[in-house]
C-alpha cells in the first residue's frame, strides 16, 4: 500500500477513476441479475480488443465463491443478451467468470493432534517392509514428523 501512495497524484487519480468505472459496470451488471447477487459479484475488468471479427469486448466478473460463480454461469447467456443491448456494451463477445481467492493462511494449524512416540515407531517399522521406495521414504518422513512433536 505504501508504494501506491508514493506514486504521482495523477497515477492515483487514474487508479481511483478506474475503480469507480468498475463499480459502475458492476452496478450495470447487477441490474440484469436477481437481487441475491448483490454483494456476491464484482466486475474485475472490461476491455476491448480488435480481432479478425472486428472490435470485441470482454467482461471479467468475480464471484465470492464457486457456488456463486456457478449460479452466475447459469445467468450468463441472459446477462450477455441483456447487457449487449446497451450501446457501451454492444460489442460484448465474452463474459469470463472467476472465483475470488480466499485469504488462505500458510501458518501451521496449532490444533494438530498429538501423536505418541509409539505411533512414530509403528510407522517407522512398517516402512521397512515397503518395497516402493517413494512410499517408503514418505513413511519415514512421516514417522520423523510424528515423532518430532
Amino acid at each position: 500500500m505504501k508504494k501506491v501512495f508514493q506514486q504521482p497524484a495523477i497515477s492515483i487519480d487514474r487508479l481511483l477513476q478506474h475503480s469507480r468505472y468498475l463499480e459502475y459496470i458492476t452496478k450495470r451488471v447487477l441490474t440484469y441479475l436477481p437481487d441475491e447477487f448483490s454483494g456476491k459479484i464484482s466486475v474485475l475488468g472490461f476491455s476491448s480488443r480488435l480481432s479478425n471479427k472486428g472490435k470485441q469486448q470482454s467482461l471479467i466478473i468475480s464471484a465470492i465463491s464457486a457456488a456463486w460463480a456457478s449460479k452466475l454461469r447459469f445467468y450468463t447467456p441472459t446477462l450477455k443478451r441483456s447487457i449487449s443491448a446497451e450501446p457501451q456494451f454492444s460489442q460484448l463477445g465474452k463474459i469470463t467468470i472467476k472465483v475470488a481467492s480466499a485469504n488462505i493462511s500458510t501458518k501451521k494449524d496449532k490444533k494438530m493432534p498429538n501423536y505418541s512416540h509409539n505411533a512414530a515407531e509403528i510407522i517407522q517399522d512398517s516402512a521397512q517392509f515397503i518395497e516402493n521406495d517413494e512410499l517408503k521414504e514418505a513413511l519415514i518422513r512421516l514417522a520423523r514428523n510424528v515423532g518430532g512433536q
